[in-house]
């Protein structure tokens, strides 16, 4: 026999659980973070015209977010290498040609993203 209140979270969590496989909650959810981000934006750039925020140096935050971005792309052709390794029965120079230009990628990623930080930061 069951407790009534147990009864009652476990259809709580049953209710919670179709919301999230609704498509229409994802939709919902998406329409309000793009109104945010945009609503956020428009209260930004008006601090920036008034005069309420200084203008940002955007050299360094592009310099940064390209930084970043290419270490980022450089360490998913890194894993993308690695994943993509086939099986070790047909273990040979090919397995070992990826996982060393795997290692290097990830290594110039590291490197990419260290030098952008601290050029930007200095």
């Amino acid at each position: 026999m069951t407790d009534p209140d147990t009864q009652q979270r476990l259809r709580g969590w049953q209710l919670l659980g179709s919301w999230v496989r609704e498509q229409k909650l994802w939709r919902d959810v998406l329409t309000r973070v793009v109104a945010g981000v945009i609503t956020a934006a428009i209260i930004y750039a008006g601090a920036l015209l008034l005069g309420y925020l200084h203008t940002p140096e955007l050299a360094a935050g592009a310099l940064l977010a390209l930084g970043i971005t290419g270490g980022g792309i450089l360490v998913a052709v890194a894993v993308g290498l690695l994943v993509s390794l086939p099986g070790r029965r047909r273990a040979g120079h090919g397995i070992l040609a990826r996982s060393i230009t795997a290692a290097v990628l990830v290594v110039a990623a590291a490197g990419i993203v260290a030098g952008v930080i601290i050029d930007v930061v200095t």
